[in-house]
């Protein structure tokens, strides 16, 4: 389980104005007080435990968010977004490959310029991610000639989907035997995908039930109209052990104020800020001005051996080629045996670095559940269909166990766990399953691929490179065959 955002034992900064007087005040859509949101209405008022929770998350950002807010000069009911987003939740992670506090998708992201890499990923990133969700709400703003409940409809649903929506409004309008003057429509008269229809009322009812929460009988957690948290500059990678030993709080800690980092340390390129605690900011910049710039990051001196690639090397270092060959000015891929690199290597075990990427993933893949657990290293072409078929789970399962969206690509040599389920008890005799397994000869055709053959046959990839002794990565040819063995009364071939 994630510990609270904010540091338990940090000095509470002194009493002031709440940031939800200041919140209250920036509110500007009317849609709000729609009677169309009482069913969302209710639903707070008999959850107050769990927004207590969720605006608990959001005490050390609320701040920022708000400020940022005002500067991109949107509705303030906006600032409450990550609410129905993530629950303020920055690690969270959703079946459309959606991350971080506001759920920006991997292309969206890009678009508006988070990075994502092996050392950061800005989505989780919680005053980047800020930024770039105002600017792209915004856009949709602009796009839809300043109605914000069609921006946050866009926001949810994709710009593409709205247009589509007000067109077939338009033609609606248009071929009807009561012909009315033509409008702009509104959001409610929008046939829009059941989750958007009731993703903007819930945040137009949730500002409604923060405006009115006395009225409602609910106590608002105490957040000050002051940063409580702020993002200091570093100039250069840092371990992320020995900034939290700096700033005096636990390493847990820093990794959830600062959710897009990855690694061990912040990322060699940049950006060079950390984002802390306001009471410990002091200590961590005096601190580090008494460190030598050499010992920021720790480096070993590693002697290539016979055989040895980059990519090998990189691993067993947990780093990244890119970082090796910069760091050594290599321009290539090509390396000596008798060779010298230096390396930067984590401070401290990796275990240490409980919240890193790949300490994440393996509490996601070592927590029990139903089944055998296998571990099953990819093979070149497998994807997350192949393995479902193959170990009779879903495909959602699969992903789910090892922390990835359905969506998500398979690369070659990861290692997945899989939770496979009992063999079943037999149904009939083992002499019938003989006699029904026929093989077969399949000519290949253009733009075949091996997972899509497999698929036809209910095979996984494995199973059809394993029959015709293919190696991950053998090329495949227009009429060529591949023999296929399959038991008929369990596959019917898909042409």
């Amino acid at each position: 389980m994630l510990i609270p955002l904010y540091p338990v034992h940090a000095a509470e900064p002194p009493q002031q104005e709440s940031i939800w007087s200041e919140i209250r005040q920036g509110f500007s859509i009317q849609a709000r007080r729609d009677p169309r949101l009482t069913q969302h209405l209710l639903w707070y008022k008999r959850n107050p435990e769990y927004l207590t929770r969720v605006f608990t998350r959001a005490r050390p950002l609320l701040y920022h968010i708000v400020q940022k807010a005002k500067r991109w000069k949107v509705p303030l009911e906006l600032t409450l977004l990550p609410a129905v987003e993530s629950a303020f939740q920055a690690y969270a992670y959703s079946p459309g490959q959606a991350a971080g506090l506001w759920q920006f998708i991997p292309s969206t992201g890009k678009t508006y310029g988070l990075k994502q890499n092996w050392w950061i990923d800005q989505r989780r990133s919680p005053l980047a991610s800020t930024d770039a969700a105002f600017y792209f709400l915004k856009d949709m703003a602009r796009e839809f000639k300043g109605d914000w409940l069609l921006a946050l409809a866009a926001y949810n649903a994709g710009a593409g989907n709205v247009r589509k929506a007000i067109r077939r409004f338009h033609e609606k309008q248009k071929n009807s035997p009561k012909k009315s003057p033509s409008t702009q429509p509104t959001f409610w008269d929008l046939d829009l995908p059941t989750e958007t229809r009731g993703y903007v009322p819930r945040l137009l009812a949730l500002a409604r039930f923060v405006e009115e929460a006395e009225r409602h009988h609910f106590t608002l957690p105490t957040i000050p109209n002051q940063p409580l948290t702020q993002q200091v500059k570093t100039g250069r990678q840092i371990d992320l052990s020995l900034a939290a030993e700096l700033a005096g709080i636990p390493l847990e800690e820093l990794y959830q104020l600062n959710a897009g980092l990855n690694r061990w340390a912040t990322p060699p390129n940049g950006p060079h800020t950390l984002l802390l605690p306001v009471s410990n900011v002091h200590r961590f910049q005096s601190k580090l001005k008494k460190q030598r710039a050499n010992q920021w990051t720790q480096w070993k001196r590693h002697q290539v051996k016979s055989g040895e690639s980059l990519s090998e090397i990189a691993q067993q270092y947990h780093t990244t080629v890119a970082t090796i060959q910069q760091e050594n000015q290599l321009k290539g891929h090509q390396i000596r045996a008798g060779d010298t690199l230096t390396i930067p290597v984590p401070m401290k075990a990796m275990e240490h670095y409980s919240l890193n990427a790949a300490a994440r993933l393996k509490k996601i893949q070592d927590r029990a559940r139903p089944g055998k657990r296998v571990e099953h290293t990819v093979q070149e072409g497998e994807s997350l269909w192949d393995l479902a078929q193959y170990y009779r789970v879903s495909s959602q399962q699969v992903a789910s166990w090892n922390g990835m969206a359905p969506g998500d690509l398979l690369p070659t040599g990861r290692k997945l766990v899989i939770w496979a389920p009992p063999e079943p008890k037999r149904s009939r005799p083992p002499f019938i399953d003989q006699l029904a397994t026929q093989t077969l000869r399949y000519t290949i055709r253009p733009n075949d691929t091996l997972s899509e053959i497999a698929q036809r046959f209910h095979l996984s990839t494995t199973e059809l490179m394993n029959q015709n002794n293919l190696q991950p990565g053998s090329p495949i040819k227009t009429g060529e065959q591949l023999t296929i063995q399959l038991n008929v009364t369990e596959a019917s071939p898909k042409f």
